[in-house]
């Protein structure tokens, strides 16, 4: 209680300040779902961001130098998922590390004599169980400044950290409601398998083919899809929009 106290008192304390002009000036034009936002939805948005700036540690990594720019553009997306809770729901998340460009990672692979294949895999974002989130700043320039495609590293690693909040990295994130919860299996599941089979014949969906690698992935996908292109989610794929749409608590194929 007196932790949660005393972070009420320093929130309270940092928002009774000025938004800067500068970030203002970003917030459009490096998150474009900002304009479509209602006033009190970009309110809270702005909260968000300057919370999640103040509150978490900021890394940059191979020589990239962290700009408040860059902080404004991973934190309102990271804001933007969350204006349907009822307050920022990345609490676990320490820190944020960025990199210039893709990164190279470990990787286990199991053989079938049950020894372990070590590897180096190049990859564009990650995130941990109560540790950093691992983002590239020129996948999220290009995705969220430049060209938007339709993915976005920002979404997607901040979903998996939602699918984290029940500590089990299983495509379900933290679900209160039974029949909710229910409904969110029987259709994410439907739809996994779905779009498994038309990856293996080939045929482009409005998921991107990544979801069918695991349970996990599609939900993070899913989330990419959900922001990024609702209207032709909604359209395409009906019952999955509905259960995003309940969980997130937004219907972005509306604004």
């Amino acid at each position: 209680m007196i932790w949660k106290w005393w972070r009420w008192r320093k929130r309270r304390r940092l928002l009774s300040t000025p938004f800067p002009a500068e970030w203002e000036a970003w917030l459009p034009t490096h998150c474009r779902h900002y304009g479509q936002l209602s006033v009190t939805d970009q309110q809270r948005l702005r909260n968000d961001v300057r919370i999640l700036i103040a509150e978490k540690h900021w890394e940059g990594c191979n020589g990239l130098v962290i700009t408040p720019e860059i902080q404004v553009t991973i934190a309102a997306h990271a804001a933007l998922m969350s204006l349907g809770f009822p307050e920022l729901p990345f609490e676990r998340l320490m820190s944020i590390l960025v990199y210039p460009d893709t990164f190279v990672a470990k990787r286990m692979t199991r053989m079938t004599d049950g020894a372990y294949l070590e590897s180096n895999e190049p990859r564009l974002g990650e995130a941990w169980y109560q540790g950093p989130v691992i983002l590239v700043w020129r996948e999220i320039r290009e995705q969220c400044i430049e060209a938007p495609n339709g993915r976005n590293v920002v979404i997607h690693e901040f979903a998996h950290l939602l699918d984290m909040e029940d500590h089990d990295v299983n495509g379900v994130p933290a679900i209160a409601d039974s029949e909710e919860y229910n409904t969110w299996l029987e259709v994410t599941a439907a739809e996994f398998e779905r779009l498994q089979r038309q990856t293996r014949i080939g045929r482009r969906t409005v998921i991107d083919s990544y979801g069918a690698t695991s349970r996990a992935e599609f939900f993070a996908v899913a989330s990419e899809t959900f922001f990024e292109d609702p209207a032709r989610l909604q359209a395409e794929l009906p019952r999955l929009y509905e259960v995003l749409q309940a969980y997130y608590r937004q219907n972005p194929a509306a604004r």
